[in-house]
């Protein structure tokens, strides 16, 4: 549904698809024969303002002319919809990696052959519209598959379906095929979210409406879920392999769809473009070949310590100076600073470590100083994560002593790089278990910044405590009170993560490599897509 491969391209919003712009170049670097399939949002997600009185976020579109960056491929198709005709475009881009070029294909129905309804379509990403989405999500699936027989690729092995927005595909397989085994074995499904809402569910009389007779009656009674059509479950269905994104995120994925089968490839960043200018000299100089082969950066022990630090000490000058650019706050290098940048939702709880501000102060007070960054879109009209950054921001014009909080406005793939890399540490703190996977403390660590997280997602197994970073409790299931994990979080601040950086530079230096060395060269795209290979590609 979204795939993030340049800043200046509008169409991805978060996580997902960094990932799978990260997944594509991957393929590239690897040499891996693979397309990817997206829609064109003509009006891009959104641009975020924060207003300067209360900090509420004001959403603008964002618009982008993609003809800039991209060709327009001289074949277009039809997709047929109860609703009418549509008529698609098709643009490619090339990911031009190591060993092979990867083409990404954008379809679009935002051009004067189309009425301004089916234009509409391709207007924006994430649309609150629920007929419009649903058809954004078959223009994706069946016209996914029909985008590339129109461009005659036609020998396609697999269809991996990165979420359930994709689903449909499955129905122009069963219509192409006419064997419900063979469709079966050319789909992998990956299922990305814990989250409850994260997985969509149908009424049958809205796909009826949609959804031309013939596509229609592709559905069969056991294609339903309790009369209703769950997306997730049908990709369930229909996959050959089926995967959760961490180890912690398939017990999790099980218990929610019990009876089927799934595994798990934890998720990955992409290296070469998620670490700065200043962490790739840097390991150019002493792991050479490392871009080509991320496993390198295992050998990141033998980095200087002088050149590491004056590398990160490069990174925090970075992210100072966007922050004084974006906001006006300044900061200091000399201070201890903490980065949190996500898509603002309510079980990430953006604001944690402010649950007791006057703790937190005293931390500074203590420590002569503490800086919060965060940076996070929260969801178009959604309230309550809009109040947590309207909070965060009225705290970060209130004079606090010698605690600064600054809230840097539309967190975007640039900001993400400068705040990942200019953290002096990366904080993590979603309610247990809704986290899936993260991959901004990946991308954190890839530049030999520690986390500090909740034991979830990733962090179950990327924590080595005192030597890659730190935990916030521990790895069980249970949910516990804000109260308690913000009580936990300054305990560790307080106890391990201040006073080793303050006190034992030496030992905070190992920890920088550790978290290159252990978490960086596993929690990579190479190695995920490899494992994708093995385990889903050629089963």
């Amino acid at each position: 549904m979204e795939i993030g491969l340049d800043n200046r391209f509008k169409n991805f919003a978060g996580g997902l698809g960094i990932l799978a712009g990260d997944t594509l170049k991957s393929a590239a670097d690897l040499g891996i024969d693979m397309v990817g399939i997206t829609l064109n949002y003509s009006h891009g997600y959104f641009q975020q303002e924060l207003d300067p009185v209360n900090g509420f976020q004001i959403e603008h579109p964002d618009n982008w002319d993609i003809s800039k960056y991209l060709i327009l491929e001289d074949k277009q198709f039809e997709l047929e919809l109860a609703t009418g005709n549509i008529k698609v475009r098709i643009w490619r881009y090339e990911i031009k990696g190591f060993k092979s070029i990867v083409p990404v294909y954008f379809l679009d129905t935002d051009f004067e052959a189309n009425t301004p309804e089916n234009r509409s379509i391709c207007y924006n990403l994430y649309t609150s519209d629920s007929e419009l989405r649903l058809k954004q999500e078959i223009l994706l699936g069946m016209g996914g598959v029909k985008a590339l027989e129109t461009l005659g690729l036609n020998n396609i092995t697999k269809y991996h379906l990165n979420e359930s927005h994709a689903a449909f595909a499955i129905l122009k397989l069963r219509e192409d095929l006419k064997n419900p085994d063979i469709v079966k074995s050319k789909i992998c499904f990956t299922t990305h979210t814990p989250v409850m809402h994260g997985h969509k569910v149908y009424p049958l009389d809205t796909l009826q409406k949609v959804l031309k007779s013939d596509d229609y009656n592709q559905i069969s009674p056991a294609d339903l879920d309790q009369g209703l059509f769950n997306m997730s479950k049908f990709c369930l269905n229909n996959a050959s392999f089926s995967n959760a994104v961490s180890k912690k995120h398939a017990i999790i994925s099980r218990t929610m769809f019990p009876g089927y089968e799934i595994d798990f490839i934890t998720n990955g960043v992409h290296s070469s473009s998620w670490s700065s200018q200043a962490t790739k000299e840097l390991f150019d100089k002493y792991l050479p070949g490392w871009q080509e082969d991320p496993m390198l950066l295992r050998n990141a022990e033998g980095i200087g310590d002088a050149d590491i630090w004056e590398t990160h000490h490069a990174n925090k000058i970075g992210l100072i100076e966007l922050v004084k650019e974006k906001t006006g706050t300044a900061l200091d290098k000399d201070i201890f600073t903490i980065g949190f940048g996500r898509r603002v939702d309510q079980y990430k709880r953006q604001d944690l470590i402010l649950h007791d501000i006057k703790r937190l102060q005293a931390l500074a007070e203590k420590f002569d100083g503490l800086q919060v960054v965060f940076g996070g879109k929260a969801y178009p009209g959604s309230q309550a994560p809009d109040g947590s950054i309207a909070t965060i921001y009225k705290l970060s014009k209130t004079d606090l002593g010698k605690l600064k909080i600054a809230y840097i406005p539309n967190y975007d793939m640039e900001v993400s790089l400068t705040m990942v890399s200019g953290s002096d540490l990366w904080l993590n703190n979603p309610l247990k278990p809704l986290e899936a996977s993260g991959t901004s403390g990946m991308k954190a660590a890839l530049n030999g910044v520690p986390n500090l997280s909740m034991v979830d997602g990733w962090w179950v197994e990327g924590v080595v405590e005192d030597v890659t970073g730190w935990a916030i409790g521990d790895q069980s299931l249970d949910q516990t009170s804000d109260e308690n994990d913000a009580n936990l979080m300054y305990d560790a601040l307080e106890n391990k993560v201040l006073p080793t950086y303050y006190l034992d530079s030496k030992k905070w230096i190992e920890i920088q490599k550790q978290a290159i060395s252990l978490n960086a060269s596993h929690f990579n795209t190479e190695r995920m897509l490899l494992e994708y290979v093995a385990k889903g590609y050629i089963k």
